[in-house]
């Protein structure tokens, strides 16, 4: 550049703002090579932002999850426990409370996705993703009243949402066994019940014990698990031991190795998809390069007027770089949007099946997102460090252009 320079910042801003031009010049290739990358930070973004999410909800019902559950197995599947095997777990040393629970699945056909049915005569209470139901302490009342006895029930606030009914209605569940043809169960909805794990409002119903035996198949004297409460949950793989021992032939669930199980769980499925989509951003990042190795007449004669007026190397390969910058950022900035309004405002359509693994009734559960600024900036930082570096060889060469030679060449 010639001329004097008021000061290096300023310098840097002047050739900032030159780049800035140089690329709405080159609108057509320019808007390509955006569009390119913004779908690959989307994808990534998105796979991130939704693994970040089910994380923290998963964390959120285990915050609330027994610190043991008992469960008896016939034939390496859960069968029910017989609730007078629980005198024989309250006086283990550690153990707090033992309380039977009985709850299970229904088909609803209204919504064509299984709800959660939990037994229960008090507060609204948990469930943990993939087979656990809630236990106390992990909702709050949002509506109406608790359940008073036999022939009421208590929603999740999505869940009555899902099927359009409100405190006071009535709600028909079907027969036990899944027979909706049969005479079923109707009960009354006396209250809604809200919680920060956004999967029990969407799937769970509180019922009374009775109810719960009657909708589920479950006699008298028997329940679906035991809950274990301990008073160190530090002790609970001593407790589990000891409790194998007073109960063979059963199966016991920590609450602490739910944690490992849910990010080996998510890890798994996120790698599986960004694995699958490396392939598609290797080829997008061959193409930039292949793109931005090729300069065009009007380049070539822009550089040699640059040059020629009196621009260093330097001031070129410095230009170039910011193309490259301004493309890099604004393509992840853009893509960051997308991924977020993909995996949030959209429900995450084509991913949530594949990262979630739940049944039909849950890819409408909102999600809360969980994501911090590290995050953000690795993720910003793995497509615009790629893209910046495959950009450095390209601006060196158009830096050492002859000038003579680039005007005759363009």
């Amino acid at each position: 550049m010639s001329g004097a320079r008021p000061s290096a910042l300023g310098a840097q801003l002047d050739l900032l703002a030159f780049a800035l031009g140089a690329l709405g010049r080159r609108g057509g290739r320019t808007w390509a090579l955006v569009g390119g990358l913004a779908s690959a930070m989307a994808l990534l973004s998105a796979v991130v932002f939704l693994t970040e999410a089910l994380r923290a909800e998963a964390a959120r019902a285990r915050a609330n999850a027994p610190d043991l559950v008992v469960q008896r197995l016939v034939g390496g599947r859960p069968a029910l426990v017989d609730v007078a095997s629980a005198e024989a777990l309250r006086p283990l040393p550690g153990v707090a409370s033992v309380r039977p629970r009985v709850w299970g699945y229904l088909f609803l056909a209204s919504l064509q996705g299984n709800v959660t049915i939990v037994g229960g005569s008090g507060a609204p209470a948990a469930g943990a993703p993939g087979g656990a139901p809630p236990a106390d302490g992990g909702a709050a009342l949002a509506q109406g009243v608790m359940l008073r006895g036999p022939g009421e029930c208590v929603l999740g606030l999505r869940l009555a949402e899902a099927l359009g009914v409100r405190v006071g209605d009535k709600v028909a569940f079907p027969a036990a066994g899944g027979d909706e043809h049969g005479p079923g169960t109707a009960l009354r909805v006396v209250g809604l019940f809200s919680s920060p794990v956004a999967l029990w409002t969407s799937d769970v119903a509180l019922v009374h014990d009775d109810d719960a035996r009657t909708l589920l198949g479950v006699p008298p004297g028997a329940a679906t698990d035991l809950a274990l409460a301990l008073t160190n949950p530090d002790e609970s793989a001593v407790v589990a031991k000891k409790t194998l021992l007073a109960l063979p032939g059963a199966r016991v669930l920590e609450r602490r190795l739910l944690e490992r199980v849910h990010t080996l769980s998510y890890g798994r499925r996120a790698g599986f998809v960004l694995g699958a989509s490396l392939p598609a951003l290797l080829a997008l990042l061959a193409l930039a390069w292949d793109r931005l190795s090729g300069l065009g007449p009007a380049e070539r004669r822009e550089i040699a007027v640059l040059k020629a007026a009196g621009w260093s190397t330097a001031d070129v390969v410095a230009e170039k770089l910011y193309e490259a910058l301004l493309v890099g950022a604004g393509a992840g900035a853009l893509g960051l949007v997308a991924g977020y309004l993909w995996a949030f405002a959209l429900g995450a359509p084509g991913l949530r099946e594949v990262l979630a693994g739940w049944s039909v009734l849950y890819p409408d559960t909102r999600l809360t997102p969980a994501v911090d600024a590290a995050q953000l900036f690795g993720l910003l930082a793995l497509v615009t460090a790629p893209y910046l570096a495959l950009s450095v060889g390209p601006a060196w060469r158009a830096a050492t252009l002859d000038p003579l030679e680039a005007m005759r060449q363009g």
